[in-house]
């Protein structure tokens, strides 16, 4: 074992070490909010901190003085997942049932594994449990454990996004906070493949700890910006307030009303303007703006644009039936039903009637020509 000693990299991880005790503390004791989730980040904060404590001191050598029961905190990322599962539920305001806890079970099978280690005690059989070959395997299933973890905290925060109400700054640090576990579980695997297949170099193990030192100083850094974050608080979805709620238009004059424009429509065509506004047409039929909007807003469920645009395709499907037109340009039938241009035309042909008006000319054409086949 090396002289104890420490260097850059390793105060660095023994401060974030620290950042993450002190958090620990003040969301423990942090009564605002949801502090079920509050306790949950902070047991996680706490995991952090006390790992990167002990790693630092096993790359200082300062671990040949701590007592050998502390290398349970090898196994301790088998924990992070977990927590963080609960921790995301909370959030979401998901129960978390007691069933629940067999996340856990990897963390207990290993560290029934190892305590006999932890202790000093050499079980029968050792020379075969702790071989070479049992070592390979537990490192296998240590890592694919982890990783499965990483995919399905996204897989989660996915679905839950689908159907839950949360603010978007608190989304944006869950999916975060899964990157930075995600970072670790793939740096940690990474590091035994490193380890057992070439030469080892500490920086790799430094790549561990990075991700776990990110997340302290990422949890630290919102929770000074965006204290909401942190707090574990859940806003209650607003209520959608109807968009004509104040208006005074029942139901009779709405219905009363589309009649007379419906008609003034088909009998004025006003839509072959390809100026007009809704103000304009509002003030012929002698409506304000917002009535005439929520008509057929809530009448129609259209807009202006579909509302209009819906006459004009008509108008433009009637040109185009007609047999005098077959050899007019198709830019000339937009123009004469009120189209601006022939893009526009296009778009709302298309949108109308599901095909193009090249394609429906064509349907005409051949319509016709059965029709003198057939006379």
């Amino acid at each position: 074992m090396q002289e104890p000693s420490l260097d850059h990299w390793t105060f660095i991880f023994l401060l974030a070490g620290a950042n993450g005790l002190f958090l620990s503390l003040v969301l423990f004791r942090q009564n605002k909010g949801n502090y079920q989730a509050n306790r949950l980040l902070a047991v996680i904060m706490l995991m952090f901190g006390i790992s990167l404590f002990y790693y630092v001191a096993y790359w200082t050598g300062y671990i040949k003085v701590l007592p050998s029961i502390l290398q349970v905190i090898f196994i301790l990322p088998l924990t992070f997942a977990p927590l963080f599962l609960f921790y995301f539920k909370r959030l979401y305001r998901k129960s978390i049932p007691w069933r629940d806890t067999w996340h856990f079970l990897p963390f207990v099978v290993l560290f029934i594994y190892y305590f006999p280690h932890y202790i000093g005690w050499e079980p029968p059989y050792s020379e075969i449990l702790y071989s070479n070959v049992s070592y390979l395997l537990r490192v296998i299933l240590f890592n694919l454990v982890m990783l499965a973890y990483a995919a399905y905290l996204f897989y989660y925060l996915k679905q839950q996004n689908k159907s839950a109400t949360l603010l978007s700054t608190q989304y944006r640090w869950m999916q975060k906070a899964a990157a930075c576990y995600a970072g670790f579980a793939i740096s940690l695997a990474t590091y035994y493949i490193l380890y057992l297949t070439i030469d080892f170099d500490i920086t790799h193990d430094y790549a561990v700890s990075f991700f776990m030192a990110v997340f302290i100083y990422l949890a630290g850094y919102l929770g000074y910006r965006q204290p909401e974050i942190l707090s574990g608080q859940i806003p209650e979805p607003k209520k959608k307030v109807p968009k004509y709620a104040k208006s005074g238009l029942s139901s009779a004059e709405a219905a009363f009303h589309l009649k007379n424009i419906t008609r003034y429509m088909e009998e004025k065509q006003p839509f072959l303007d390809c100026e007009l506004r809704m103000e304009d047409l509002a003030h012929q039929l002698n409506l304000s703006k917002h009535t005439f909007s929520q008509i057929i807003n809530e009448r129609l469920q259209q807009n202006f644009s579909d509302f209009i645009n819906h006459y004009r395709v008509k108008e433009a499907q009637r040109l185009l039936g007609e047999s005098h037109n077959q050899d007019e340009k198709i830019i000339s039938i937009a123009y004469d039903a009120g189209f601006r241009n022939k893009a526009s035309f296009y778009n709302a042909f298309k949108k109308h009637t599901g095909i193009s008006p090249t394609e429906y000319r064509d349907q005409v054409r051949s319509t016709l020509e059965q029709k003198k086949r057939i006379a």
